[in-house]
């Protein structure tokens, strides 16, 4: 069964990784490039679980340089992946939660099937591949294909970070469970296998034309509206988060998208319900628009709302778009409306 029939396991799992990401488990996530024998003198913090991700043994010759392969293979300890290997990648966690992380990773590995399972590795490999500037001749490569490595992998092709680089070492930023509830609602909107930027222009040198404030719930509807002002406003004209999310997957986002709302876009436009009001990062986004607005500069701010819950700093006077009463299609319009008037 493909993504696309698996929607209600995506949103059961949304819900258990949003619940594990409102808890702040102290949970670290790292990426090694090593060989085996290498990675096994590291030490860790305790608890800690280790996955293998993949291995670049290298181009051979297959007529003079078999015999050694097969004897690599048939010596090695396959939990460390194969003796010989030129680069391997390996995923560490380490915390407490780390053993629940990988109960949740596996089943989400679990929701793509073979040829999904498969695209991943394949994408897995020419990021490999491509990093190590090898020759096509004959490339052996090797990607763990147990569903914890697979959803792992799927995270870090995701977010850009599959490419060896030139780092030995990497943390991950956030944790597992906020990427992972950031990667199934993409999954969700989006279910296939793809890369979540679509810019490669540093986030923190762009000014918006408008930014979009909203939580996860209400993605399906956002996102239909950002396509549709992506195709009229052109490339790094709105900020929405899913296309600029492997430059925000770093430590101190709050402040790198709270200046992104307060000074770098002409226009927020903020999409109320009840779930905006519960959630952290909306409440941080928010905090951004609420200094926009006791700065007397009101005309930047848009609100769409989808229900009466109380937000705080917002009072009955204030307009707003009615979002059960419009389409996304005309959202857009109004949207793109006061984008002209700012300009």
């Amino acid at each position: 069964m493909s993504l696309r029939k698996k929607r209600r396991e995506i949103e059961r799992l949304i819900a258990a990784f949003e619940a594990e990401s409102d808890k702040f488990h102290d949970l670290k996530f790292k990426k090694f490039l090593f060989s085996p024998e290498k990675f096994k003198d590291e030490k860790f913090e305790s608890p800690n679980h280790t996955i293998m991700l993949w291995q670049y043994y290298g181009d051979i010759d297959i007529k003079d340089e078999l015999p050694q392969l097969m004897k690599d293979i048939q010596t090695s300890d396959l939990q460390w992946g194969m003796r010989g290997a030129k680069l391997s990648s390996f995923a560490v966690l380490e915390g407490e939660a780390c053993k629940l992380f990988a109960r949740m990773a596996n089943r989400a590995g679990s929701l793509f099937n073979k040829n999904e399972a498969e695209k991943i590795k394949s994408r897995t490999v020419a990021e490999i591949v491509g990093g190590q500037r090898a020759d096509p001749k004959t490339t052996i490569t090797i990607v763990n294909d147990n569903p914890l490595a697979i959803w792992v992998n799927y995270l870090l092709y995701h977010l850009s970070l599959v490419h060896p680089g030139r780092e030995s070492a990497k943390y991950i930023q956030p944790d597992p469970f906020s990427l992972s509830l950031l990667a199934l609602e993409r999954l969700l909107e989006k279910p296939e296998v793809t890369k979540v930027d679509t810019s490669l222009k540093k986030v923190e040198s762009i000014n918006f034309k408008v930014a979009l404030s909203f939580p996860g719930e209400k993605r399906s509807y956002v996102s239909n509206i950002a396509d549709i002002l992506r195709a009229s406003l052109g490339d790094n004209q709105m900020f929405y988060d899913f296309d600029y999310q492997s430059q925000i997957a770093k430590p101190n986002a709050d402040t790198l998208i709270q200046n992104i709302y307060r000074n770098q876009s002409d226009l927020v436009v903020v999409f109320f319900c009840k779930e905006y009001a519960e959630k952290e990062w909306c409440g941080l986004e928010w905090r951004a628009v609420r200094d926009i607005i006791k700065s007397k500069d009101s005309d930047r701010v848009m609100f769409v709302r989808f229900d009466n819950e109380e937000i705080e700093g917002v009072f009955s006077i204030d307009g707003y778009i009615d979002a059960n009463n419009f389409s996304e299609k005309k959202v857009a319009q109004f949207i793109l409306e006061r984008i002209q008037l700012q300009s």
